[in-house]
């Protein structure tokens, strides 16, 4: 029966509006922090990119935005963050 379902179906959509929630602040913050990383190099600053790793904890900074992480020919990612 349909009315059965309804209180599953409300925590389901509560659950939902908490995670857009959630998303919705993580996509703002990360937007905050790559136009404050852009205005940071426009003036100057020594290391604007500072701004992004404060909300990338989880990324260690060498691995993400050394050139070292991106493959080349003779390197290869091996899926485990490191690379062969």
């Amino acid at each position: 029966m349909i009315s059965n379902d309804l209180p599953a179906l409300r925590e389901e959509i509560t659950h939902l509006r908490h995670a857009l929630t959630d998303l919705r602040l993580t996509y703002a913050n990360l937007l905050a922090a790559a136009r404050a990383a852009v205005a940071a190099e426009q003036d100057g600053e020594p290391d604007p990119i500072a701004y992004l790793r404060y909300e990338l904890p989880d990324h260690p900074a060498h691995r993400v935005w050394s050139t070292d992480a991106v493959p080349g020919p003779e390197r290869q990612h091996d899926g485990t963050g490191g690379d062969r």
